[in-house]
Parts: C-alpha cells; structure tokens; sequence
C-alpha cells in the first residue's frame, strides 16, 4: 500500500503538468486560461500556508531545548 501512494505522489506532478496541458487547448503559442492561472497560483499559495504553519506548529516551547537523538544499546533513543 505504501508504494502505491508513493508512485501516487510522484506521478501526481505529472497529471497535474498533463491537465494543464489538455484544459489549455494544447496548441503552441496557446496560453492558459485565467481560471487556470488563478488555480495554480491557489495552490502555490495553500503549499506556502502549509509549509508555514507546519514550521510554527513544530517550533520549540519556552524552555525547551533541541536534544540530538543518540545510539545507546544499539538502538537510537531521543
């Protein structure tokens, strides 16, 4: 099942290109239509929001200092 929603996730980039390509009329010179534009820059703008908050969220507290993971027993302990 994993590999399945890895082969997902790279091919995704490559439907997306191929959409893009179809709903554009697919003629050279051809751009893209407004709707298509404002699309694209929705979901440029929802992966920075993500990355954003994601980085907030897993900012250390007050007090909390960064402690490395270490091997101990032959194990890695946090």
């Amino acid at each position: 099942m994993g590999l399945l929603i890895e082969l997902f996730f790279f091919a995704l980039p490559f439907l997306a290109y191929l959409t893009w390509w179809r709903l554009s009329g697919s003629k050279p010179g051809h751009e893209p239509s407004r709707w298509m534009i404002g699309l694209a820059a929705v979901g440029v703008l929802c992966g920075l929001a993500a990355a954003i908050y994601y980085g907030l969220s897993r900012s250390l507290g007050e007090g909390e200092a960064y402690v490395p993971a270490r091997i101990e027993s032959g194990g890695i302990r946090r």
